[in-house]
């Protein structure tokens, strides 16, 4: 189980990867909370925020699925929730007061409720049915971790790809 090699990844049509994944190379350690040869990345989004972290000196502390929020499901059953990231940002007005935030990082679509397909088909019905409990399942998660951020005194975000293109991240 010390295995510390990268994780496959998922592959599609002609065995070419589905996901953009790999691990980040941190240039501020000092900055960095947790193991830096395992600050891993699950899409090309959360390269960009990692590197976007890194280099911001607003950004005192940062840490990749560093916090772990227990939470028990709509049937009981325990999970943990692993956010993807976890910033201190320094208060402009007082360097000497941090902003403690948990970043998840989702496509829009997903933080959206799904549309109900227009031509019915199986695959169409099938393929909603997979959105809407991805979607039910999301918003239980970000409801439990609203909730455990707030007892903890920090913020909970949702970033999608228009907030990291608005802000100039990607």
């Amino acid at each position: 189980m010390g295995n510390n090699r990268p994780p496959k990844s998922p592959r599609g049509r002609n065995n070419r990867k589905k996901y953009h994944q790999g691990f980040y190379n941190i240039i501020n350690l000092d900055k960095y909370i947790g193991d830096p040869k395992k600050c891993i990345y699950r899409s090309k989004w959360e390269l960009h925020f990692m590197a976007w972290c890194d280099k911001n000196t607003s950004i005192k502390r940062w840490g990749s699925e560093h916090i772990t929020i227990p939470y028990q499901d709509e049937k009981g059953k325990f999970h943990r929730y692993y956010p993807d990231f976890y910033i201190e940002i320094i208060d402009r007005h007082d360097p000497e007061k941090l902003e403690r935030v948990v970043i998840e990082i989702k496509p829009a679509k997903e933080t959206q409720k799904p549309v109900p397909p227009k031509k019915i088909t199986a695959k169409s019905l099938e393929t909603y049915e997979y959105q809407l409990k991805t979607y039910q399942k999301n918003l239980y998660k970000w409801t439990k971790a609203k909730y455990w951020c707030d007892k903890h005194k920090m913020k909970f975000n949702i970033i999608t790809e228009n907030y990291l293109t608005e802000k100039k991240i990607m």
